[in-house]
């Protein structure tokens, strides 16, 4: 409770641009606030409403603030208990939880991870429904440039079976303009996803035999960086490139190294 105190009222203060010292206005010594913002010190309820009154900030939205603190905070929670229960594959308390934050009056974008990290735990996506497609399609259009937002684009690779080929296409297209000569340039967490992004673009283009619509994911792949950190996409590639073209002895070589390398698990999945 102290933090989320404390937070509402630095979060009121830089609104009112003041500072500590004007904030505290005597009520209390310009230190002892400061630690209060952090939540190291407790604030009395008698100071505490000195200080509302004199900076003229009502109770009632003071109070608004506090609970949106702790809504917050309760998110965050149950994100972390989220991401423990996908890395355990614990399927049963991702139930739970996604049942929980489905019902509840929390935001779209916990509400479409949970979702997300359910189905795709249980290899449900399949089985979304037109309305739960639907909710994690709106969220593209909910971020400004998600083209370079993580969450964003972990949420298209983990999702592109729902989407057709017309859409698609539109994605890679977006992705593509973007990144266009300087995919090498941005972090690797930027260059693996939007990596994974193309391959599963590939599966799709082999799924409904859209072999020329690959154009376009070969060429934003072909940006990443030559580095040891990206070798298994770019392996992966090759492979897509000879068996796109008809090239059987090359891309059988290719899923032949990867079995005789221990990475069967990666050439299972191709076609």
């Amino acid at each position: 409770m102290n933090k989320r105190i404390g937070k509402a009222l630095k979060k009121i203060r830089t609104i009112k641009g003041l500072t500590q010292f004007q904030f505290a206005h005597n009520v209390v010594s310009e230190s002892f606030y400061s630690k209060v913002e952090r939540g190291k010190n407790e604030i009395t309820a008698s100071d505490l409403l000195r200080l509302l009154k004199v900076n003229h900030i009502s109770r009632a939205d003071f109070l608004a603030e506090v609970d949106s603190r702790e809504d917050n905070d309760l998110q965050e929670d149950l994100k972390i208990q989220l991401l423990s229960a996908y890395s355990s594959r614990d399927r049963k308390k991702l139930e739970e939880l996604n049942q929980k934050i489905q019902n509840s009056d929390y935001g779209s974008d916990i509400k479409t991870s949970s979702l997300l990290i359910n189905v795709v735990v249980n290899d449900k996506v399949k089985d979304l429904s037109k309305k739960e497609k639907n909710q994690i399609k709106s969220r593209f259009f909910e971020v400004d440039d998600w083209t370079q937002d993580l969450t964003t684009l972990q949420l298209l690779c983990n999702t592109m079976i729902i989407f057709d080929m017309d859409e698609l296409e539109l994605f890679m297209k977006k992705l593509d303009y973007t990144y266009e000569g300087k995919l090498n340039k941005y972090s690797l967490d930027i260059q693996r996803i939007v990596a994974s992004i193309c391959i599963n673009y590939f599966h799709n283009c082999y799924v409904y035999a859209e072999y020329e619509k690959a154009k376009v994911a070969f060429k934003i792949i072909d940006q990443l960086a030559k580095i040891p950190d990206l070798a298994i996409y770019i392996i992966v590639v090759n492979f897509y490139k000879a068996f796109f073209k008809g090239d059987k002895k090359q891309y059988e070589e290719i899923t032949n190294f990867l079995d005789k390398n221990g990475l069967s698990e990666i050439s299972l999945r191709l076609p």
